[in-house]
């Protein structure tokens, strides 16, 4: 099975320019591996809007691909989280096991539930780019 991780949005962060959207990747990697799936980092940068590139593009990734049983959105990407949830049919909902939403502190935990578990963080004290890292580090 595998989890479609979605990357926030693009700029100078951390020390770092990410043209592709902001992600450390290997944690967000590491995390999907320990929680038994495969993650496919979608190359997209996660402005967040209903319609967007990145929404767009989750949802094609996750109709054509019927092994993609996780989500896992950051920062942009999990304010997409939700936009893809709320254009999936009843049966594609059905198909979720998992839902890691990271720094998307304008929605709460709630316009996410469904039948699936639901990982939902705020911002750890390391600060917002630490997410990812936070959140593998919490499965010890």
């Amino acid at each position: 099975m595998k989890m479609l991780i979605l990357r926030g949005i693009s700029g100078f962060y951390a020390g770092k320019n990410w043209p592709r959207g902001a992600l450390f990747e290997q944690p967000a990697l590491d995390y999907a591996s320990r929680r038994g799936f495969e993650g496919q980092v979608l190359d997209i940068s996660g402005e967040a809007y209903k319609g967007s590139p990145q929404a767009k593009l989750a949802l094609a990734e996750y109709r054509g691909d019927m092994t993609i049983t996780a989500l896992y959105g950051f920062s942009g990407g999990g304010y997409n989280v939700l936009h893809i949830i709320n254009a999936l049919t009843q049966a594609e909902r059905g198909r979720l096991r998992l839902v890691v939403v990271l720094g998307a502190p304008g929605n709460r935990p709630a316009l996410y539930r469904g039948s699936w578990e639901l990982v939902y963080r705020l911002d750890p004290p390391g600060g917002h780019m630490d997410g990812p890292r936070a959140l593998l580090a919490s499965l010890h």
